[in-house]
């Protein structure tokens, strides 16, 4: 027997998971084993341990790289790849694209922020530490950073918002969409003029289901991960809703998740902009978005547009999109170096050479200020003469 495991990174915790645990269990059985991935090594070097201990069981291949030895002295000639160069596919263009934040936004991302830091630095001083908690935190920033409304909702929900004031809460109520969402919004209307559909990525639910009621003159379809599977015709199903994309001229955008579309369906044959709302720090749903639209069959003439929206923040408090473009350049310069892949060290080199999105025209003591006026510590100013 001759087991082929596709997308051999999802296996990567081993006996960890329950994936993982079935398929080393069953290593030995097969007469041959191949593995295929994009991103066999989406983290760490950690990720190939268990890929390694499935294709030659009992061989030490995997225990060695978790005793540090480098990817490629263990792998040596033991893999194939063939690059997008290879293929004859015609770099994309990558644009970073700087979004401000409304004032309400960032009074609450400051002070949410805060709270984050304090929590993080227990990972210094405390020998336990609350990994989902922290991981809720850092979900938070990247909600905040791009739909606040949507974000009130689920501090309420954890239990977040008792110790901030009223009057920072009505501000971002009453701001509604983030100038971010607006600029994402604008650019899809813009490319639809021009004849262009885009595709649309964000890590959100609610901000899918917000961002199909701000564009539905476009006709938009969504996919996310409570969109079921099956027939092209006679159901709203994600087949149905891709070939509604491919089809109609009059649906210009698709908005998606990429942990649930970023795998298994082709856009390129009528979509060439990929415009990103908002990224996580997860190496595997980046490149595989993007593989939506840049793959084999793309015509060589065709330009592929990659449309990264940054929320900018004030000068001293960090912008946690620029977090995200920080880690995925270390990650995709991991992976570069392991497949000697020009094509990732293109992208990686993009997030290196990314601005920092940053106002430096307000300073933090403008954002104290700024809190407290919101929060109506501050006597109001009179324009009269006493």
């Amino acid at each position: 027997m001759h087991l082929i495991l596709d997308e051999s990174h999802r296996m990567k915790a081993g006996m960890g998971s329950q994936r993982g645990s079935i398929l080393l269990n069953i290593s030995s059985l097969p007469v041959r084993r191949d593995i295929l991935s994009g991103t066999p090594m989406p983290q760490a070097p950690s990720d190939l341990q268990s890929q390694l201990d499935f294709l030659w069981p009992g061989s030490g291949l995997g225990l060695k790289i978790g005793q540090g030895s480098q990817p490629r002295q263990v792998l040596g000639n033991l893999y194939v790849r063939t690059t997008k160069e290879e293929l004859g596919l015609k770099k994309p263009k990558r644009h970073f694209i700087h979004s401000e934040m409304n004032p309400g936004q960032q009074a609450l991302y400051a002070i949410v922020r805060s709270e984050a830091l304090k929590q993080f630095s227990s990972l210094k001083t405390e020998s336990r530490f609350d990994v989902y908690k922290a991981r809720r935190s850092v979900m938070t920033l990247l909600q905040l950073s791009v739909n606040p409304v949507v974000a009130l909702r689920s501090m309420s929900e954890d239990g977040n918002l008792k110790t901030i004031n009223s009057g920072i809460l009505d501000k971002v109520i009453e701001e509604g969409p983030s100038r971010k969402m607006r600029d994402v919004v604008a650019l899809a209307r813009t490319l639809a003029r021009n004849g262009r559909k885009s595709v649309i990525w964000t890590i959100f639910t609610d901000t899918i289901l917000q961002l199909e009621v701000m564009l539905a003159d476009l006709n938009p379809v969504s996919l996310y991960g409570a969109i079921p599977t099956g027939e092209e015709e006679g159901a709203d199903t994600r087949e149905n809703r891709i070939k509604r994309f491919h089809e109609d001229a009059a649906c210009s955008v698709i908005i998606a998740n990429p942990a649930a579309a970023g795998e298994g369906i082709s856009l390129h044959k009528v979509c060439h902009d990929a415009i990103y709302l908002d990224r996580s720090y997860n190496t595997t749903h980046y490149l595989q978005s993007i593989d939506r639209i840049h793959r084999l069959g793309l015509p060589p003439d065709v330009e592929t547009n990659i449309h990264i929206f940054q929320t900018v923040a004030p000068k001293g408090i960090g912008s946690i999109d620029y977090s995200v473009s920080r880690r995925l350049a270390n990650k995709l310069r991991n992976l570069q170096q392991l497949l000697d892949d020009p094509d990732l060290h293109e992208i990686a080199l993009d997030e290196e050479n990314s601005v920092d999105p940053v106002n430096y025209g307000i300073e933090l003591a403008d954002l104290v200020d700024l809190i407290a006026e919101l929060e109506g510590r501050e006597p109001q100013f009179v324009d009269e003469e006493p």
